[in-house]
């Protein structure tokens, strides 16, 4: 499964494992951009390497708030 921009992606590795996060944009073929709307706002988005992201089949189609990203991805939580 790719990771395209607006992916919900759910991390594997790093202090963020286990937490889900929404692509903000793909820098390259193996370093993305993400969100959370929480420890990572849309306005300061973490850089993370792809082989640390697990893929899931949802998208986020455009967020405009850090509050609405939050309530998106509140769903897709495994802990951490």
């Amino acid at each position: 499964m790719d990771i395209i921009k607006g992916s919900v992606v759910i991390a594997k590795a790093g202090r963020d494992k286990g937490k889900a996060f929404a692509v903000i944009d793909v820098l390259d073929d193996r370093t993305v951009l993400i969100a959370d709307g929480k420890s990572r706002p849309v306005e300061r988005p973490k850089r993370k390497n792809v082989i640390h992201l697990q893929a899931t089949r949802a998208t986020v189609d455009r967020v405009a708030t850090n509050r609405q990203l939050r309530s998106i991805l509140k769903a897709y939580q495994t802990g951490g």
